[in-house]
């Protein structure tokens, strides 16, 4: 009786945000130095952040 009303291309989009997020934090430790926000600058860091923004809200969306 109850169907799922999530749009099937948000599962998709979850998998591909969780998958990107683990290239960028194996990145983020392969290539971290002690001083991590100058070795790499601040484009990686952002980016992870928008990517857990990302699946946060549409986790709760869908």
């Amino acid at each position: 009786m109850y169907r799922n009303k999530r749009n099937p291309l948000v599962n998709i989009s979850i998998f591909i945000l969780i998958f990107l997020l683990i290239i960028h934090v194996i990145r983020f430790i392969l290539h971290a130095k002690v001083y991590i926000v100058y070795s790499m600058g601040l484009g990686p860091i952002l980016l992870m952040g928008l990517i857990v923004f990302l699946i946060v809200y549409l986790y709760l969306k869908g």
